[in-house]
């Protein structure tokens, strides 16, 4: 296996580059400046506002209603025109307002990389230019540097580098020079390499760069992000075959009607007209729109829940989501260290509580205790206070840290148990200070008491150092020999703690009253008294188990990626439910790199599994398998790392709080709290979206169908066209829109979470759903039709006669035909609101919208009839009391066949 530049030696790796110690000279830069060209990622323009408002227009059902305008346009039919227009103008705006959000991936990686660097050019240093650095350079770091370019270390002190837009966590990287001799490591395990894009903080380097540009682990990010494409959702999939075939029956009607009013030697015109209202019959012209507002509707219920969509078509891919892949850091845990075990003299406690929040209970064998009665427990949090270096600040009732996120869970366990400010602080003074450093693993300070002049020396540091330094322990007030067998019962804790994947510190301290001042910093870490340990965890958050609970009942899988070590991901996934089976795996970034694109979907489908150590690629890898095995999945992420993955998810969602902005511009949806519950509070949401998007999709085309119905029945009883085809345009874009929106804000039915997911490859409307609307379309056509032709018959019209279009009789029936279509439509969307519950069951007034609605719409059908303007522009006329009986009992017989269907159905 070739050997990789993290396995090289500096000798190696300054011949690879060409390079030496005391850097390029100025000429050998400008060379190597034209061979690679500038240090910087390429940025890319993959939008345009006129693109984004071109898309709107991408729609069968808006281009047959734009074709449809422009016939009518060229027939004199302004007044249908008009409507035609208007309805895909308001279409296209609500969908470009909605949506109108740059895709700035790949410019905000570019912000991230440095401005300026310390570099070695011609034996000096010199501050250039990032962009002019090259494979080659030797550049200097030092504490708070950010990082120009990818480098290998030649040299380190006590470096610590904040990786977390590659690898997600946010806790330091120890970095070491020196080659590395194992293969096939991942990024966040090649400690003697640092990368663009991050930064040092702590200690100094000399780097030689590596790679640069587009060259460069960052670059290579971006370059997945431009290649990866937008893929359609499951709704535009379904409505784009949907508006295909409605296309094609509309146009393959109306064409047969031209050729059959051709050989009937019906007029041009008169052909046109009836043609036009057939294939208008057909299509639901306010579907795209109705769509469209359902979706930013849904978008604003989401905000509740502290998820912000960014774009309307990720709210109902919601609904079919089947897998969840979440980063463990921030999501499923709240990124926030905290003490969770305590071991002091021979008592083993716990503390619960929340992150930093300062409020929590100490157990002793889970019973709650009274921590003023362990005395040895001040003394423990006197030391944790004392020896540190980190602050807490509260701000509008959240608490930050400055400084180590391990050292700030000492300070919070501390005020868990005792809140005074400053308690442990007061009547002390700091004197000296051996400061922490990865070589001693321990960090120790001098402290003088105010009070008694007694001088104490404090001491943290890892276990393993500490158990050796200590010759006394403390039990309670008494300070007794640390034996060997009592080290080994220390150790046995600090084992056990550690396969918790805790994160333990032990704590010891020595009286130095009988040492002189200028020996403290000598002897403060000698012969010291053993005081106790604590281990810290970021620990889940509080409502991810039931989160996770409630995923697993309603057919969805969890899988956890993260890029931190195995133990601690087998720990958290234990701790909320994803690995409880025997036969569960933790796979790491090497073992997945083994397995093949069969082995690893055969183990992510049929056992439960995490992955830890994960290099962005094997997360985009395992996002692009799982969406070739027909899974729809949601990818959560916060790193510069995640961006590709989000955007090859069908669902990326980006963290709110400590997510980049690179994460954010990627994905499709941003957690404002960062939080997974939110995540499944969102799922349940797009399902009652998805579920009240098929309703109102087959409340559309029921009115479609009575229309087309309508027409048809007029055609075989040869009579006068019942409805024309601007009164078909009122009802689909009139009457009928109010209701079909308020469908889209119809409250979550009680079986939402307790089914499968949505099939991506299940119809908006299948064949149930199709025999559904055709028989309650055929109850409203028949009602509109008799209606229609009793009010012909009424003002002495017989079958076989001919009437004037413009009439007074004509208008009038054709208006009571109309009335009956938009009443019967009324009780429809009451049944709409469930396809299997009652009206009674669900709460004939629990959608308040639908009532307002219906009674909007209501209005809007007496407008039409009794104003004026309306009247001429619609072609519509008052009716007689004998009209509105027949629309009284067309209602009736709509609403009991509904009503007795779903009865059948239950039983």
């Amino acid at each position: 296996m070739e050997k990789q530049i993290y396995n090289l030696t500096e000798q190696e790796v300054l011949e690879k580059f060409s390079a030496t110690v005391s850097g390029l000279t100025s000429k050998e830069a400008e060379e190597r400046l034209k061979k690679y060209g500038k240090n910087a990622v390429q940025k890319k323009q993959s939008w345009s506002w006129f693109s984004l408002l071109l898309n709107q227009f991408n729609d069968a059902l808006v281009w047959i209603l734009l074709v449809a305008g422009v016939l009518a346009f060229l027939f004199g039919e302004y007044r249908d025109m008009t409507i035609i227009f208007l309805i895909i103008s308001i279409n296209a705006t609500i969908g470009f307002f909605q949506e109108y959000k740059a895709e700035r991936t790949l410019e905000n990686i570019r912000r991230l990389a440095s401005d300026k660097a310390i570099v070695l050019r011609d034996g000096q240093r010199q501050e250039i230019d990032a962009s002019f650095l090259v494979p080659g350079d030797i550049i200097v770091l030092t504490s708070g540097d950010s990082v120009a370019a990818d480098g290998y270390l030649l040299e380190s002190y006590d470096v610590y580098a904040n990786e977390f837009i590659f690898t997600g966590e946010s806790k330091s990287s120890r970095k070491n020079s020196g080659a590395i001799t194992e293969q096939g490591l991942v990024l966040a395990d090649m400690d003697n390499m640092i990368f663009m894009g991050t930064s040092l903080t702590r200690g100094s380097a000399t780097v030689l760069v590596t790679g640069t540009g587009m060259k460069t682990q960052l670059g290579n990010i971006a370059h997945m992000v431009s290649e990866v494409k937008e893929e359609e959702t499951p709704l535009q999939k379904q409505m784009r075959t949907l508006g295909r075939d409605v296309s094609i029956l509309a146009v393959l009607i109306g064409t047969l009607v031209m050729i059959a009013g051709y050989y009937s030697e019906i007029s041009l015109y008169e052909n046109f007209l009836f043609a036009f209202a057939l294939a208008v019959s057909v299509v639901p012209e306010g579907l795209p729109a109705a769509i469209s507002v359902a979706l930013s509707l849904g978008m604003k219920k989401l905000l509740k829940y502290n998820v912000l969509a960014k774009k309307l078509n990720a709210v109902e891919t919601l609904a079919s989501v089947s897998i969840i892949c979440s980063d463990k850091t921030g999501t499923i845990t709240r990124n926030e260290l905290m003490v969770t075990n305590i071991i002091v003299g021979d008592d083993e406690l716990t503390v619960d509580g929340e992150g930093y929040q300062e409020k929590g209970d100490f157990y002793s064998f889970g019973r709650k205790i009274d921590v003023k009665k362990y005395s040895q427990l001040e003394t423990l949090f006197r030391i944790g206070t004392l020896c540190n270096d980190s602050g807490l600040m509260e701000k509008n009732g959240l608490i930050s840290i400055t400084g180590d996120p391990t050292e700030a869970a000492l300070l919070v366990v501390a005020k868990k148990y005792q809140n005074e400010t400053d308690f442990f602080r007061n009547g002390w003074e700091k004197i000296d200070e051996n400061p922490f450093s990865s070589d001693r693993m321990r960090m120790s300070v001098v402290y003088s008491n105010n009070i008694s002049g007694k001088k104490t020396s404090f001491v943290k540091g890892s276990p393993d150092v500490l158990l050796d330094l200590c010759t006394h322990k403390l039990v309670g007030d008494q300070i007794i020999p640390f034996t060997p067998a009592e080290k080994q019962k220390a150790k046995s804790s600090y084992d056990a703690m550690s396969k918790q994947a805790l994160r333990v510190l032990a704590f010891a301290q020595r009286d130095l009253d009988d040492v002189a001042r200028d020996k403290f910093s000598l002897e403060a870490e000698k012969d010291l008294v053993w005081v106790g340990m604590m281990g810290m965890i970021d620990p889940p958050r509080a409502d991810v188990r039931s989160a996770i609970e409630e995923c697993i009942k309603s057919g969805i899988k969890v899988i956890m990626i993260t890029g931190d070590y195995e133990i601690t991901a087998e720990a958290i996934a234990k701790k909320v439910g994803l690995l409880k089976s025997t036969n569960a795996e933790v796979i790491n970034g090497r073992a997945l790199d083994l397995l093949s694109d069969d082995e690893l979907i055969a183990k992510i489908l049929e056992k439960e599994v995490a992955f830890a150590r994960i290099a962005p690629e094997q997360k985009l890898r395992i996002a692009t398998l799982l969406k070739k095995s027909g899974a729809v999945i949601a990818m959560t992420g916060d790193g510069v790392n995640d961006a590709p993955a989000l955007k090859r998810a069908d669902i990326g969602v980006a963290m709110g709080v400590i997510g980049t902005d690179v994460a954010k511009e990627a994905s499709d949806m941003i957690l404002l709290d960062d939080n997974f519950a939110s995540i499944v509070r969102a799922i349940k949401e797009g399902r009652t979206i998805y579920q009240n998007l098929r309703k109102f999709v087959y409340y559309v085309f029921t009115s479609n169908v009575s229309e087309f119905f309508t027409v048809i029945i007029g055609v075989l009883l040869q009579i006068p066209v019942p409805i024309t085809a601007v009164q078909i345009l009122a009802i689909d874009l009139g009457t009928d829109i109010f209701p079909s929106f308020s469908l889209g804000l119809e409250p979550s039915e009680p079986n939402v979470m307790k089914r499968k997911p949505f099939s991506a490859k299940e119809k908006v409307i299948d064949s149930a759903g199709v025999w559904r609307l055709l028989r309650v379309g055929l109850i409203m056509a028949t009602g509109a039709v008799i209606a229609f032709i009793l009010s012909m018959k009424r003002g002495g019209w017989d079958f076989g006669n001919k009437i004037d279009p413009n009439s007074v009789l004509y208008i009038r029936s054709t208006t009571v035909a109309y009335a009956v279509l938009a009443m019967t439509q009324m009780v429809n969307l009451m049944q709409a609101r469930s396809e299997t519950l009652s009206v009674f069951t669900i709460g004939f007034f629990k959608n308040k919208y639908a009532i307002g609605a219906a009674v909007i719409s209501t209005a809007m059908l007496l407008l039409f009839m009794y104003l004026p303007f309306l009247q001429k522009y619609l072609h519509m006329a008052p009716i007689m009391w004998q009209d509105w009986v027949a629309v009284f009992v067309a209602m009736v017989a709509v609403f009991v066949f509904e009503e007795g269907r779903k009865a059948e159905a239950k039983r």
